[in-house]
């Protein structure tokens, strides 16, 4: 049987104190109570209004992430957020997004990933790019890539 992932490594620069406790509040889980019909929510408080989002496999923020501890020469105080196995880039991007609208309305900030197999599998193998302003989020992959060249 062969294994999938979905790996990234990115940083999120020059973070304020501010900001660092706005992110840190942001990827708090949180277990919600919403009216009396016992509805609850839990998960990543960043994705409470993050669509699709299936708060019965809240506990999971979907990516590894670390704060710096020390200010870094070219990033400053930041944010790297990373997976080794498999990660959410869409929950990344939406967390991103919101800080982007929040501190930084005229920046942009991107994510690339990889996708590879165990096992060389043929079309298991390919990765992708996000780009995040605090309007919209783009996204791009290898495989919608190949199938639009394939089709001029």
């Amino acid at each position: 049987m062969a294994e999938q992932y979905l790996e990234f490594s990115e940083v999120l620069t020059q973070l304020t104190d501010e900001q660092i406790d706005w992110l840190k509040e942001q990827l708090e889980i949180v277990h919600v109570s919403e009216g009396t019909g016992g509805e609850t929510w839990s998960g990543c408080r960043a994705y409470r209004d993050l669509d699709n989002y299936d708060s019965h496999f809240g506990g999971d923020v979907g990516f590894d992430y670390s704060f710096s501890e020390e200010v870094h020469e070219e990033w400053g105080h930041h944010l790297r957020v990373y997976s080794t196995e498999h990660g959410y880039v869409d929950r990344v991007a939406h967390l991103v997004q919101k800080f982007l609208r929040k501190f930084r309305p005229d920046a942009c900030w991107s994510l690339t990933y990889a996708c590879t197999c165990s096992k060389p599998r043929v079309g298991e193998f390919g990765g992708g790019a996000v780009v995040v302003t605090a309007t919209k989020i783009e996204h791009f992959n290898t495989w919608q890539f190949v199938e639009q060249k394939g089709d001029n």
